[in-house]
């Protein structure tokens, strides 16, 4: 099954053995607050969105043409964007996780001084869902 990142408009065939490496996530939201009398407060609620979705490469695989990365830069440098990504069948509306860290980078598989077409990079991506 496919991993896939568009815009409504450009689509991007992101590498098919990345993993979702966050995917283990409770919904649920808890605060704790003692009150006057020392009786425990405790608000509970379950989060509608917000959602972290990291796609890391495994240890061997998970690489991707560098010619892919202008588009997702792009994505990436354009405040509130927000994306579809479809993994492996489940969709999602995402934006990337700017409040984390680089919501996208990569590192090449191997340095070269003048890299051609082939090129490939070790990408990971930090996403949270969003209202669609």
């Amino acid at each position: 099954m496919s991993i896939t990142l568009s815009d409504g408009s450009i689509t991007v065939e992101l590498p098919e053995d990345l993993n979702w490496s966050d995917r283990t996530w409770s919904p649920v939201e808890q605060s704790f607050t003692r009150g006057l009398t020392g009786a425990p407060i405790i608000m509970v609620d379950a989060a509608q969105y917000g959602r972290p979705i990291t796609l890391e490469a495994p240890e061997r695989g998970g690489w991707m043409l560098a010619t892919a990365e202008p588009q997702i830069i792009t994505w990436h440098n354009t405040p509130g964007q927000t994306l579809t990504l479809d993994y492996r069948g489940e969709i999602h509306t995402v934006q990337f996780r700017h409040h984390d860290g680089l919501g996208y980078e990569s590192a090449p598989v191997r340095y070269q001084i003048n890299p051609g077409p082939d090129h490939q990079v070790i990408p990971t991506f930090r996403f949270i869902t969003v209202e669609p």
